[in-house]
């Protein structure tokens, strides 16, 4: 453990309204995507002065907000964008849809990799477009990109979304990758929307690429969304930035925005993010080695305990995709397993296309204290499950 911040300490999250927690109090859940870790001090204490002053009234993005958005931009991803391309909203899920309602019409094809993020994939649906969908390869725990199907795919489709690093499996696409799904956009003239609320989370040596940095055509052809919510735990805030280079797709997405009456953010979120991208980056670092402690810690704990578990091989995130298809069991078994007989929620791979069938999502986002119950309980359904001894 570092000297300077304790991600061990334990919050009970039980009755915060937390849609993670929304569970029997007996179940530790590890399915949403945020972290059981507050988080840093800094962004607390100043939200802390805000709250004090007891008005919460409407806001406005202050003259300098653009300027720390592109200050961080260039400090963690090296890649220089000028204040004024710049969007706020509140959610990425939010700017996928605007930009699906406003550029696209019904019946327009949009393609994405499978197994995915399930709201991204319910946002197509529901906006009554052709969802295309390029199932990504499993092979010897990694996957990879067949480009052959990925073109079939740009060949009906004007937009993709790109979920850059992956969810669910925690892949950090390559240099070498993003050039070759550049090449397929250009060929067919497909605008991509690169979703890196992960990209912070690069827990090895390869480095996160923001798609658009590669390219100019895709510079002018995209929509990169980004958001401090994983990075520092705060998507109760909802404040979200999208790079946005093309002038005329850039008003044009404003003035959606604005039409649907998306405009400043809540009253937190701006001494939030300000507070986060000027002071605490840090933070992330210790943070990151905790989290990659955790991910050894599990895949080792598994190693000994239940070995025909296979995790999948990633770079990046906080959550865990893992190939139970050796056991020979269902996902209703898997759900009795864990959720019944463990107490221990996970994320079904059903919730991410039938390409996670065989799969369970698991986040280790958590102190390790709780990681240790979690692991021991599993285990422990597991032998139950198999009228093994305990």
């Amino acid at each position: 453990m570092n000297n300077f911040y304790n991600f061990d300490v334990i919050i009970d999250r039980l009755n915060t309204f937390s849609a993670k927690w929304n569970v029997d109090n007996d179940i530790i859940p590890m399915s949403v995507a945020d972290m059981d870790i507050p988080a840093p001090q800094v962004m607390i204490d100043e939200l802390e002065k805000f709250n004090r002053l007891g008005i919460y009234g409407y806001t406005e993005l202050p003259a300098d907000y653009h300027k720390i958005i592109s200050d961080y931009i260039f400090e963690q991803y090296h890649y220089s964008v000028l204040s004024e391309k710049i969007v706020f909203c509140p959610r990425i899920i939010q700017a996928i849809s605007i930009y699906i309602r406003a550029f696209t019409k019904e019946t327009d094809g949009i393609c994405i990799l499978s197994p995915s993020y399930s709201p991204i994939l319910n946002t197509i649906k529901l906006n009554d477009r052709k969802l295309y969908k390029c199932p990504l390869v499993y092979e010897s725990r990694k996957y990879r990109i067949d480009f052959n199907l990925l073109e079939e795919c740009f060949e009906h489709s004007k937009v993709f979304v790109l979920i850059s690093p992956h969810n669910p499996t925690g892949t950090i696409w390559n240099k070498e990758v993003l050039t070759e799904i550049i090449n397929l956009a250009k060929k067919h003239n497909v605008f991509i929307i690169s979703d890196d609320v992960h990209a912070d989370f690069t827990l090895t040596n390869n480095s996160h690429y923001l798609i658009s940095s590669l390219d100019e055509w895709v510079a002018n052809n995209s929509m990169i969304c980004l958001s401090p919510a994983k990075t520092f735990n705060i998507p109760g805030l909802e404040i979200a930035n999208l790079i946005i280079e093309n002038k005329e797709i850039r008003e044009k997405f404003i003035k959606e925005m604005m039409a649907l009456g998306i405009h400043n953010p809540n009253y937190f979120s701006i001494p939030a993010i300000i507070s986060l991208y000027k002071y605490c980056t840090d933070w992330v670092i210790y943070l990151k080695e905790y989290i990659k402690n955790n991910k050894k810690i599990v895949k080792e704990f598994f190693n000994e305990y239940i070995p025909l578990l296979d995790i999948t091989e990633s770079d990046g995130t906080y959550l865990l995709w893992i190939n139970y298809k050796k056991l020979s069991i269902n996902e209703n078994e898997l759900a009795y397993w864990i959720n019944n007989l463990s107490r221990v929620k996970v994320s079904l791979g059903s919730e991410f296309g039938k390409e996670g069938d065989g799969f369970f999502r698991m986040n280790v986002a958590m102190p390790r204290e709780k990681l240790l119950e979690a692991l021991n309980r599993i285990k422990k359904g597991f032998c139950l499950l198999n009228n093994r001894e305990i």
